[in-house]
């Protein structure tokens, strides 16, 4: 959820090369539910004002089994 400043969220599912695009700004605060089995990239649209997000996640990260891997969305 942006809550300040304007953003892309990209979502791409992993093994396509299907890309969904999110424009969020905190003008108009929305959440976006980030998919599994999706990776998911943030970009700040503005070059003068930051961007402010809030997220949250139904379980705590567990290190010992980590689900939670890099990939490129492009």
């Amino acid at each position: 959820m942006v809550v300040s400043g304007k953003g892309l969220i990209q979502q791409r599912k992993i093994g396509t090369n299907e890309v969904i695009n999110f424009e969020v700004s905190g003008d108009k605060i929305e959440a976006v539910h980030m998919i599994p089995g999706y990776t998911h990239n943030i970009i700040n649209l503005s070059d003068t004002e930051n961007l402010v997000t809030v997220m949250w996640a139904n379980e705590q990260f567990d290190q010992s089994k980590p689900d939670t891997f890099f990939e490129i969305v492009e």
